[in-house]
Formats: structure tokens, C-alpha cells, sequence
């Protein structure tokens, strides 16, 4: 289990469905997620990550305008964002849409509709991962 604490963390959902950011931050908010940032659009969303850097962006694929699979593409290329964990969250559960987006740079992937024990177990699987990446920017500096 991962030392960091939910309470201590920010996330930021950007879905075009109510109905899911809805669902992610009662989720979130059930494991201990404080604050909790919503876009439905990829332009709001690159604010929030721009402006309030949350450490866990979940990203709706197929956005109207543009795409969350897009807006994840830019910010992996973005170096200063390696530390930001960016989980796919889309219908799509197959093996070929998976691997891309792994590929891409996302750091986890669920798949809709979203069940309460898969989400958490990814979410877990996340922290993982962030603290991962935080020892290591740790002993870059030290």
C-alpha cells in the first residue's frame, strides 16, 4: 500500500457526461479525495491542469471538439508533466485501444461503465505510481 493519502491529493475528471463525473467523484470523494476538479471539455481541462496541477487527471477518450486521447498526447510531450498521472477512462475495452493509450502515455485505463472495486483498485494502482514517481524526483534533487 502506497504512503500517500487521498486526502492530500487533487484530481481532476474531464468527461462530457454528467452522469460520469458524477460517478468518478462520488468514487473519489468515497475514498477520501478532498479536492476534486470537473471539465467537460478538453479546453477546461488544460486550464485546471495548467492553473491547479492536480496529480490525477482522468480522461474521457472521445470528447466533442477534441479529444481527451489528444489533450493526453500534449501533456505526455510536455516533460514538466511527467509527474502527473493521467488514467483513460472510456468504453472502448479492447486490447488495441488499451495498449494505445498506454502507449501514449496514460497511466492506468478503466473501462465504462465504471464498478466501484475495479475503479478503486485502479486509483490504488495510481498512487502506486505517483509515489513511484515522487521517490524519484526525490532522489534526482537529493
Amino acid at each position: 500500500m502506497t504512503s500517500l493519502k487521498p486526502q492530500t491529493l487533487t484530481a481532476l475528471i474531464l468527461d462530457d457526461h454528467a452522469l460520469i463525473r458524477d460517478i468518478l467523484r462520488s468514487h473519489l470523494r468515497a475514498m477520501g479525495f478532498r479536492e476534486i476538479f470537473v471539465a467537460s471539455t478538453v479546453h477546461e481541462a488544460e486550464k485546471i491542469i495548467r492553473n491547479s496541477r492536480p496529480d490525477i487527471v482522468f480522461v474521457d477518450w472521445v470528447l466533442p471538439v477534441e479529444s481527451g486521447y489528444s489533450m493526453l498526447q500534449k501533456f505526455r510531450a510536455d516533460k514538466s508533466f511527467d509527474d502527473v498521472a493521467f488514467v483513460m477512462v472510456t468504453a472502448q475495452d479492447n486490447v488495441s485501444a488499451m495498449t494505445e493509450a498506454m502507449q501514449a502515455g496514460a497511466t492506468s485505463y478503466v473501462v465504462k461503465p465504471i464498478i466501484g472495486a475495479d475503479f478503486i483498485g485502479i486509483v490504488e494502482v495510481t498512487l502506486e505510481w505517483l509515489a513511484q514517481q515522487r521517490q524519484k524526483a526525490t532522489a534526482v534533487k537529493g
